[in-house]
């Protein structure tokens, strides 16, 4: 799901990056090519869910799924046209993000380099390769080494997070207390009140009365500078 996060990288909280939710939301598939179907990803739990039954022989709500390999076994041609479909979606999907990211310029250091297509092809398809060949074959690793890198990797995050905490609540004190690990926080605090160039209004599911881990109302939407972005990012690595 590279080209969609490449066009919205703000969907997790707005429909998600599943094959389900992308191609059956009218926003990523309106530029789906006339000789595609239009029909979008049907869920497992739709086309192979089965009601729980109670002790009294009555259909429950609960909604199970048997494990994949007994489905391809036991409903081999419903599985099938399963696989079939999705493959279908997937290729609508494709030929949607393709187009929106044709008409979308990649420039770097204010030089043109081509279309945010032209990023994809160069480095993140090469690296979605790169991905599926270390699952499939997978690395090795020093277990006991990665152990001890892994205590102090932890104990560098705790700092660097304090850090970003005790600058963030010079602009709004109530900070100290916020989850740095938190995406909804974190947009707050950077964006929080300010209007969306694409639709021209406020972002409202970023406007939030309070948050979660916070004491006290979180109103303040300030820019963090590109140092402090890099003290948390080093935080969270």
């Amino acid at each position: 799901m590279h080209l969609a996060r490449l066009w919205d990288s703000s969907r997790k909280i707005d429909g998600g990056y599943s094959l389900e939710g992308l191609t059956n939301d009218r926003r990523v598939m309106d530029t789906v090519p006339e000789d595609l179907p239009k029909s979008g990803k049907i869920s497992m739990k739709t086309i192979f869910g089965r009601k729980k039954v109670r002790k009294d022989g009555s259909e429950g709500k609960v909604v199970s799924i048997d494990p994949v390999k007994e489905l391809q076994r036991e409903d081999r041609e419903l599985w099938i046209c399963y696989s079939s479909l999705d493959s279908m979606s997937t290729l609508r999907l494709y030929e949607s993000l393709k187009r929106k990211l044709e008409t979308r310029r990649w420039v770097l250091d204010g030089c043109p380099r081509g279309t945010m297509y032209d990023f994809y092809e160069q480095y993140w398809r090469p690296f979605g390769a790169l991905l599926v060949k270390m699952e499939t074959e997978g690395m090795l690793v020093d277990r006991g080494y990665l152990s001890e890198i892994e205590k102090a990797a932890i104990a560098e995050r705790e700092l660097a997070a304090g850090k970003f905490r005790k600058w963030a609540s010079k602009y709004c004190p109530d900070a100290k207390s916020m989850n740095v690990n938190s995406d909804t926080q974190i947009r707050q605090l950077l964006f929080g009140g300010i209007e969306n160039r694409y639709c021209l209004s406020l972002i409202s599911l970023l406007r939030f009365e309070s948050l979660l881990c916070f004491h006290i109302p979180f109103h303040c939407g300030i820019f963090l500078s590109a140092l402090h972005v890099w003290i948390f990012m080093k935080g969270r690595q």
